[in-house]
């Protein structure tokens, strides 16, 4: 998924969590920004010798959930109790969004070498090399619309 996708679920996410005021509207955004699209940054790590969207670590597979993201979570719930729950949304659904693409996923990553082909295989990049390659799937753009569709509903009920 890009990091429009990655932004807009995790802030709704962290939205549909939150009394709705400006401050928590601010937390949201900064949790979505760094635990749901700075976690991408591995991508670009160029020692990695295999195409970008393969050069994901195993820091965005689900153990890091517990591995990364519950550790930082406690500690961070420390200075305000909703940073907790904002750390886990932003991190757990940034892993959800890239299991819906059709990259390979190591579900086990780091504890173990296996791979599956795909992550659940519905939503691909809508480039054109991509639609002739795997025909019949869909764009991750619909999936981009499903996110604003929900982000607007999170705020017409939440400010409604």
């Amino acid at each position: 998924m890009h990091s429009l996708n990655h932004f807009i679920f995790s802030f709704s996410l962290c939205l549909l969590l939150l009394e709705p005021n400006l401050q928590n509207v601010f937390w949201a955004a900064i949790f979505s920004l760094v635990f749901s699209v700075l976690i991408d940054l591995d991508h670009w790590y160029k020692k990695i010798k295999r195409p970008w969207f393969a050069r994901r670590t195993w820091i965005q597979e689900p153990p890091a959930l517990f591995l990364i993201a519950l550790p930082i979570a406690l500690l961070l719930r420390f200075l305000n109790p909703s940073f907790f729950y904002l750390t886990l949304a932003s991190f757990s659904s940034h892993i959800l969004l890239d299991y819906l693409c059709v990259f390979k996923a190591r579900p086990l990553a780091p504890f173990s070498k296996l791979e599956k082909p795909e992550g659940f295989g519905i939503f691909v990049p809508a480039t054109h090399k991509w639609r002739r390659r795997i025909k019949g799937k869909v764009s991750e753009n619909y999936f981009l619309i499903f996110n604003f569709i929900f982000l607007l509903a999170i705020l017409y009920f939440k400010l409604g």
